[in-house]
């Protein structure tokens, strides 16, 4: 029984004799629950503060004599709510969209060498030129027949 207990504080001694007598306490760390300091800039312009209230409530006073608090007021409806410009759906594009052609490859106008490029590089990269041809086809067809005519039988 003393056998364990004496390995145990053996291993346990030069664990111990690491903690310093007197350790040194780090600064605090600056809390998310607390706002932080606000700054006060150099004093050459006044600072501005941009509120949107909702509804009745009163526009904030400024909390020094050099700012000026601008408010915008929307109806209460609009309180939870996204904001108008973030609404618009022409406004919305992923990176993937954004950068959809050079993904794609030359099919789509993009650096080509993907599947469906039409060219000798890339995975196959010879169904882009069917492709390419079904529509230069289906373009030709359109111009000489118009949208709605039937396609001719032989």
């Amino acid at each position: 029984m003393r056998l364990p207990f004496a390995l145990l504080l053996m291993t346990a001694a030069p664990a111990l004799a690491q903690i310093p007598a007197n350790p040194t306490t780090a600064p605090p760390r600056p809390s998310i629950l607390k706002p932080a300091d606000i700054p006060t800039g150099d004093g050459t312009q006044p600072r501005q503060r941009l509120v949107t209230v909702f509804g009745n409530e009163a526009c904030p006073k400024p909390r020094s004599a050099d700012e000026v608090v601008v408010c915008a007021r929307l109806p209460e409806s609009e309180v939870y709510r996204i904001p108008e410009p973030l609404r618009r759906a022409e406004n919305r594009q992923s990176v993937l969209t954004q950068n959809r052609a050079l993904l794609l490859g030359d099919g789509a106008g993009g650096a080509g060498g993907s599947i469906g490029s039409c060219s000798a590089v890339g995975a196959a990269g010879f169904t882009g030129c069917d492709r390419k041809q079904i529509e230069a086809w289906a373009q030709d067809r359109t111009n000489r027949m118009g949208y709605n005519e039937p396609t001719p039988k032989p």
